[in-house]
């Protein structure tokens, strides 16, 4: 079970895997099931759905990595808690498709290197006390690892580099990509994941609000698009490390 999606002049393949788990959420929506309601197995949606059961397999994996369903060993499968999806909201993105998360970390990329390049010729200098103060709190709590306050905390540090380049429609969209991020990516699918190791997003937030406060544009727009993609590689490691390890644990 595979396919190519035209799209204009390109060919986009989707495996089969990808397209069973967009199926497995038609068949929750379509019946109406909520949080913590008993999914079939893997071997009814092979059948449900017409797939083999490596297939169904993958798919359920692809759906319980993405924060869609829970399979608990013993007991089955149900689905998730909190896994409600705004299509309304959050426009045609789709967590079943793994290209779907990291095409928005891509956007994210191009938004926060354009919000750096404008901060680093429009900040004032409250709004670099500001970005500064919010680069320190940042600090103060990567020694204790507390996930809640690390989070607060690069949000604030975000939001105030976005803020920074007076641009409303830039600093609307921004926001909106990082709730997606943080509502369907962080939450949902990785319980609080960062994307990789809080010291090294320490460095990277470091050297963007240098470059700010140097005036480089130059060096802050790649500073902040350097420190989106390390990101987003941490979770594209992160997901076929949940999505493909071995079943033999």
């Amino acid at each position: 079970m595979s396919e190519r999606v035209i799209d204009g002049s390109a060919e986009a393949y989707r495996p089969g895997y990808s397209m069973a788990a967009e199926r497995i959420i038609e068949y929750i929506e379509e019946h109406g099931l909520q949080p913590g309601d008993r999914l079939p197995t893997e071997a009814d949606f092979a059948a449900l759905l017409g797939v083999s059961r490596s297939i169904a397999r993958d798919a359920v994996k692809t759906l319980a990595a993405v924060g869609r369903i829970s399979t608990q060993r013993g007991r089955g499968i149900f689905v998730a808690e909190s896994s409600g999806f705004s299509p309304q909201l959050h426009g045609h993105f789709k967590p079943t498709n793994v290209d779907d998360i990291m095409m928005l970390f891509e956007f994210r990329a191009v938004q926060e290197k354009a919000a750096a390049e404008l901060a680093a010729t429009r900040a004032t200098p409250a709004e670099l006390v500001t970005i500064e103060s919010a680069l320190a709190e940042y600090a103060k709590h990567v020694p204790t690892r507390d996930s809640e306050l690390l989070t607060q905390t690069d949000i604030a540090f975000h939001s105030s580099v976005n803020e920074a380049s007076h641009n409303p429609f830039l600093v609307e969209a921004a926001n909106s990509a990082r709730l997606l991020q943080r509502e369907v990516v962080v939450v949902l699918a990785f319980g609080g994941y960062s994307g990789g190791p809080v010291e090294q997003a320490l460095e990277e937030h470091t050297t963007i609000f240098n470059a700010i406060r140097r005036g480089d544009a130059e060096a802050a727009g790649a500073a902040a698009a350097a420190h989106v993609d390390r990101t987003r590689r941490g979770y594209e490691h992160e997901i076929g490390r949940r999505v493909f390890q071995s079943d033999a644990r």
